[in-house]
């Protein structure tokens, strides 16, 4: 690898193109540095100071790379810093509410908090690497959106800490939401479609995540039902089946939203419907465990 194929990697590595993206960047980029080297060497530069002047003259590879970030992903990387760090922030301030007002820490709850923002707030570090693996960010967001919504309907204290964190969890899985929709979207390439089907793929992408989001709340409401009415075992588990389906379903409906996006609205319904009917009649279907 040369001096301007290196500068070139630094640069995406400060990007979150998938694969196909980033040879296509690769090549752009490339092409754009041999063409200010055999310049610089017309000029009467050698071969390496034509690549130091063509380097130069390009920028410093960080900087380049993140301002190359914000044109193709404008405030992701942002986005996500602010999610994982935020709820790092959440975790923190809740456990020190807990511990010195109302006497009633939980490490272990500040463990889970701590990791659902590191796991963010790494993938905003390295977003080369999330932006090969598109459904491992997916699947990061939404366990800190679901962490968060526990967060939120379980506050305990006063009316104003309730208010207070209430607003703040809901910020974070609000973002969490966001940020899944739009990695979603930036991950597709869009380009040649018109401006009235990237509508249609956008409202696509949301409402097959609103149908997750729903499946979520199910699918933990008869959780926490089951916990308290009936005795703990592992059927409960049964009651998280339903969102482990969804996010399989969901890996292979990110394919097929951009081609068809009605069809995939429909057909997100139906796998919706099912992942939470399958798992519940088992449930009522066993005897003596359910209703």
């Amino acid at each position: 690898m040369n001096r301007l194929e290196k500068h070139v990697q630094k640069m995406l590595e400060q990007t979150q193109s998938a694969n196909g993206e980033r040879e296509e960047l690769r090549e752009e980029l490339l092409s754009h540095l041999e063409e200010a080297k055999q310049h610089y060497m017309n000029e009467g530069l050698t071969e390496k100071q034509a690549e130091k002047r063509a380097i130069v003259e390009f920028g410093n590879s960080n900087n380049a790379g993140h301002q190359l970030q914000e044109a193709m992903y404008p405030y992701q990387r942002g986005l996500l810093y602010t999610i994982g760090m935020g709820s790092i922030l959440f975790g923190v301030l809740n456990f020190m509410s807990a511990a010195f007002l109302l006497h009633d820490p939980i490490p272990i709850w500040l463990a889970i908090q701590f990791f659902t923002g590191s796991l963010v707030t790494l993938a905003a570090i390295n977003i080369s690497i999330a932006g090969r693996y598109v459904y491992l960010l997916h699947l990061v967001l939404f366990i800190n959106v679901i962490w968060n919504g526990i967060n939120l309907l379980t506050l305990q204290g006063s009316q104003w800490q309730i208010i207070i964190f209430g607003i703040y969890a809901l910020l974070l899985v609000g973002m969490g939401i966001v940020a899944i929709i739009r990695n979603s979207y930036y991950s597709n390439n869009l380009t040649d479609n018109k401006q009235q089907k990237r509508g249609l793929v956008l409202t696509s992408y949301v409402v097959n995540l609103l149908f997750g989001v729903a499946v979520v709340c199910v699918s933990l409401f008869f959780l926490w039902a089951f916990l308290f009415t009936m005795e703990r075992s592992l059927f409960a588990l049964l009651n998280i089946a339903p969102i482990i389906i969804w996010l399989i379903a969901y890996k292979f409906q990110m394919g097929h939203i951009t081609k068809k996006p009605l069809i995939s609205i429909i057909t997100g319904f139906v796998i919706s419907v099912l992942s939470i009917a399958i798992p519940l009649s088992i449930l009522i279907l066993i005897p003596g465990r359910w209703l």
